[in-house]
């Protein structure tokens, strides 16, 4: 053996048999022969990974590996390879002076580094290991390196990582993968398992990211984690993700903020009119004790600093009139310290003002509670209404005013007057408050009390003699909610006194799912709502067979109605309106997972419907909103890529909802068109008992923008399952109402149409009105919506020509730690941002009837721009409740929104508030829809007040309004500041 630069030579010793012929005899002989072969070059297939190292389970959707590889022929290309996949393949392109100093001999080429770049997603599940191959030269492949993976363990990503905290969404979502299986999500806090999730939800963007992983497609979870269950304290929260099979990895979760002070602050009244004094109490808590507790307006002027009066006190000892003392037990910790402190009112800036209290506590943490709404009274005279008025139903209903009217009258004093009245709302279940089964389920509008509650819970509100005789009482108009619909019965079943409970025994009268079976009524337990832990699983099916459910649902709305029809005959002064069974539904609760109605009746509607038989024949009922053109056999089966015999034998799609295939698009159509028909009998039935259509209002939700305008939409989502349309809930005997909560209500969101969603709404109705709102997303019940968001769902919906709000309404801010289990963020309006704002805007509006448009720039506590823009060469800055514009020239202007469905039929007042320097010229140009321009030079009416008129243009939309100034040369740099402008204007279709 023989060495010379690391060559070897290897010593082959080969035994060989030879057979040779010697004088014609064969004789054998063996032969050694000896061959010297030499051991591969170390300038041969020579290669290296940098850092070897395992790829581990963190989630990150990028894998970076570096390496040499070399041979004296040279190397075309390295290779990724997996399972025996090619994963990826680069040229050498990085100069690795290390690889040429190290074998100064083989004279590699300088260039023989690599780099990888993938996602960590092309590789297949259980790789053990990355082999690294290149290509020599001559095309010669050879390996290059190995890495090791360990894919074993759950890998995720959190996709929220803001902090747990009071007034936060406390949303934990995000996506995890691990085996065959959905991985298990477990949060804790502080060892404690607080919340357990599922990643079994569609997430389209991991399946991008990881397409060798087949579970990543529904690899995602969601959840809401409530604080008032977290331990108290500031910590992290764990992530564990678990795959079933032992296998078990960790991420890091959300930082938890709960160690702020709480309690909460009682006055004498929610909201109160230039009071003497302010009597302020104080029940405040934490574990590092009270340093101070300081009283200010919202805004912030300091009022003084509240006196402790009683150290380590029970919260049942700070009674709260809402409250029975045993349920006070609630709050974290059971003992606090008592406070009090009273505040003159001549102390209190004038105009509307929370109280509020800043708590500091010796560990130097601050929370701030909510006090009471103090308005000094306004001197000034009565305002007047040139027009309609806008009508605001406080909900609360005979029970809740019983004995205390005293909310809703301070909801009065503070803003009824000039175009904004007042009334209330109450609720009637009229298929629930009858007179029993032994009465065969007659309405009862006297429903006795001792039948509204069974096992320590709510069976029903009040009556409707209740209800007439509260309006009599308190001379407040009264909208009725007659609820016949999912939510009557959604407490709990009373079969004996509950039609719709009655009728859930019989299968073939309720919403069947795909697999053609229905669930039992409690299957969805803690979804949020109005009510806990409501019954929605098992809803009635709203086919035209289904006729014990029409004709008990018929009787006794129509029972109700000749109830309120009389009423109003016997009072005709008071105002009595109704709306109609809030969320019909095809069932929507099941989300991704069960769809509906397969009701064997339902099927045989939808093939009714589309082949023009029986009440969809020619001079049928229901031929006027039959499906155009009527198909045939033939038709049916090209759609539904089918052979059916038979029209008999005819079924929707029950697979996978895929709304690319034209015949998931009719069967949704059809499930619109269901409930559209449901809300036009109850609207016909209604009329036909007596009560005139400009009186009934349905109660359709919408919680997306995005939801179809007409019944025949393309269909894409939730809603659309849910059979849910804008003209489909506008009957053709009244009118449409409206529920909406979050980014909804604030005519957030991009619809399909084009056009934003209140737009829409108009569009199908401009008498339109909201039997329900708020600005908080029911998706998270702790989240409180601030003062933008709530200013902007005021303005959004006066602006979109509402003709009657009602607020949701039930719980109270201050409860949200110490009542947590009485708190829901979507009902909150004692001592809320939204109930300031509702005030605020109420207050506004009542010199201006509905249908006008107000932007008043933000008001106290809010900075608003209100859609309006600088026109070109003007500088905008938008303070509180006003625009300051300035602008290098003579000229500066200011340009309003985009404006939809807003018709010049009739004269329309431009009023623009503000002050700018004398000699300015202030004028006004309204853009129509077809180009044309409208001007109007603005005169001073008043103190910072000017005027305008544009007139009348039948049929004519208005587009936008520019505002313009030209300002006297000498004082062009003072600017304009404007508070408000105001467009007084009659609306038509």
């Amino acid at each position: 053996m023989i060495s010379y630069l690391n060559k070897k030579l290897l010593l082959t010793v080969i035994v060989t048999v030879s057979v040779v012929a010697i004088g014609g005899g064969a004789t054998s002989l063996v032969w050694p022969q000896i061959k010297l072969e030499m051991a591969p070059s170390v300038c041969e297939a020579r290669g290296a990974v940098d850092t070897p190292k395992i790829v581990d389970s963190t989630g990150e959707a990028s894998i970076y590996i570096e390496g040499w590889a070399a041979d004296a022929a040279g190397v075309s290309r390295v290779e990724m390879w997996a399972n025996g996949k090619l994963l990826a393949s680069v040229k050498p392109s990085l100069v690795r002076t290390d690889v040429t100093s190290a074998l100064p001999q083989c004279k590699f080429a300088p260039v023989s580094g690599y780099t990888f770049a993938f996602a960590r997603g092309i590789i297949p599940p259980h790789t053990s290991a990355l082999e690294v191959r290149a290509a020599n030269g001559v095309g010669k492949i050879f390996n290059a390196g190995r890495v090791p993976v360990d894919f074993s363990k759950p890998f995720g990503v959190l996709d929220i990582t803001e902090p747990i905290k009071a007034d936060g969404q406390n949303l934990i979502s995000g996506w995890a993968v691990g085996g065959r299986d959905p991985v298990k999500i477990r949060v804790l806090a502080q060892d404690k398992e607080m919340l357990t999730l599922s990643a079994n939800s569609k997430r389209d963007d991991v399946a991008k990211v990881f397409p060798a992983w087949p579970q990543a497609a529904t690899s995602g979870f969601e959840g809401v984690l409530p604080i008032h269950k977290l331990p108290r304290g500031r910590y992290r929260l764990q992530i564990l993700l678990e795959d079933g099979k032992g296998h078990n990895s960790e991420i890091v979760g959300p930082q938890v903020i709960n160690d702020l002070p709480f309690g909460k602050i009682l006055a004498q009244h929610h909201k109160m009119m230039s009071p003497g004094a302010i009597e302020l109490r104080a029940w405040l808590a934490d574990e590092q004790g009270i340093r101070s507790a300081e009283v200010e307006t919202e805004s912030g002027t300091p009022l003084g600093k509240m006196t402790l009066t009683k150290k380590m006190q029970l919260l049942s000892a700070f009674s709260d009139p809402r409250f029975n003392r045993d349920k006070a037990g609630d709050a974290p910790l059971k003992e606090g310290d008592l406070y009090d402190l009273t505040v003159p009112f001549a102390v209190i800036p004038s105009g509307l003002q929370r109280l509020q209290v800043r708590v500091e506590d010796n560990a130097g943490n601050i929370a701030v509670l909510p006090g009471p709404l103090v308005l000094d009274k306004n001197l000034t005279a009565k305002q007047t209404c040139s027009g309609k008025k806008l009508r605001v139903f406080y909900p609360g209903g005979a029970v809740d005013f019983r004995n205390n009217f005293r909310q809703l009258q301070e909801l009065r004093d503070m803003a009824q007057g000039g175009c904004v009245e007042i009334g209330f709302r109450g609720r009637v279940e009229y298929m629930r408050t009858t007179k029993g089964e032994q009465a065969d389920y007659i309405f009862d509008p006297n429903f006795p009390e001792h039948l509204r509650n069974r096992n320590g819970k709510g069976m029903t509100g009040e009556s409707l003699s209740e209800l007439f005789e509260t309006a009599l009482r308190f001379r407040a108009p009264l909208m009725i909610t007659l609820d016949g619909g999912v939510w009557a019965d959604s407490k709990f079943a009373a079969p004996d006194l509950d039609i719709v409970d009655m009728l859930e025994q019989d299968e073939r009268a309720v919403q069947w799912n795909q697999f053609g079976k229905s669930e039992p009524d409690n299957a969805l337990k803690g979804l949020a709502g109005a009510v806990d832990s409501p019954e929605l699983a098992r809803m009635m099916s709203l086919n035209r067979y289904n006729r014990r459910f029409l004709d008990y649902k018929k009787r006794n709305l129509q029972a109700a109605v000749r109830e309120i029809v009389k009423f109003n005959q016997t009072h005709p002064a008071h105002y009595v309106m109704i709306n109609l069974d809030p969320d019909e539904y095809i069932n929507p609760w099941f989300y991704l997972t069960q769809w509906y109605d397969y009701n064997p009746d339902t099927l045989r509607q939808y093939r009714e419907w589309l082949f023009h038989l029986g009440p969809y024949a020619n001079g049928g009922e229901l031929a006027f909103s039959r499906h155009e053109p009527g198909l045939t056999l033939a038709d049916a089966n090209r759609l539904a890529k089918r052979s059916w015999k038979e029209v008999s034998a005819i079924e929707p799609p029950r697979l996978s909802i895929d709304y690319s295939d034209q015949w998931q698009q009719l069967w949704t159509q059809f499930r619109r068109h269901l409930v559209a028909r449901h809300y036009d009998d109850l609207a016909a039935w209604v009329v036909e008992a007596g009560l005139p259509p400009e009186r009934i209002y349905t109660g359709q939700t919408f919680i997306q923008a995005d939801v179809a305008v007409s019944i025949t939409d393309y269909a894409n989502g939730w809603n659309d399952q849910a059979g849910v349309s804008i003209e489909g809930a506008k009957p053709r005997q009244g009118h449409l109402g409206v529920i909406l909560y979050g980014p909804a209500s604030r005519n957030e969101g991009k619809p399909r149409s084009g056009n934003s969603l209140i737009d829409n709404i108009r569009r199908v109705d401009p008498e339109w009105g909201v039997g329900e709102f708020h600005p908080a997303t029911i998706a998270f019940p702790e989240k409180l919506p601030n003062h933008g968001e709530s200013y902007a769902t005021m303005q959004a919906l006066i602006n979109g020509g509402v003709h009657f709000l009602s607020p949701m309404w039930g719980s109270y801010v201050g409860d949200r730690i110490v009542h947590p289990h009485n708190f829901k963020a979507y009902d909150a309006m004692e001592g809320s941002a939204y109930e300031y704002q509702f005030v605020w805007w109420l207050r506004a509006m009542q010199a201006w009837p509905v249908g006008s448009l107000l932007y008043p720039f933000g008001n106290d506590l809010v900075k608003s721009n209100d859609g309006w823009i600088p026109a070109a060469g003007t500088r905008l800055i938008s303070g509180y409740g006003e625009l300051h514009l300035t602008g290098e020239g003579v000229h500066i202007g200011l340009v309003s929104p985009q404006w939809e469905m807003r018709y010049l039929t009739a004269p329309t007042e431009l009023v623009v508030t503000g002050s700018w320097p004398q000699q300015t010229r202030a004028s006004a140009v309204l853009l129509l829809e077809n180009g044309e321009k409208l001007s109007c030079l603005l005169q001073l009416t008043g103190q910072n007040t000017a005027r305008c008129l544009f007139p009348a243009a039948q049929k004519q939309q208005m587009s936008r309004l520019t505002l313009e100034w030209q300002l006297p040369a000498v004082q062009q740099k003072a600017g304009v500041k404007i508070s408000g402008v105001a467009l007084k204007l009659v609306e038509s279709r």
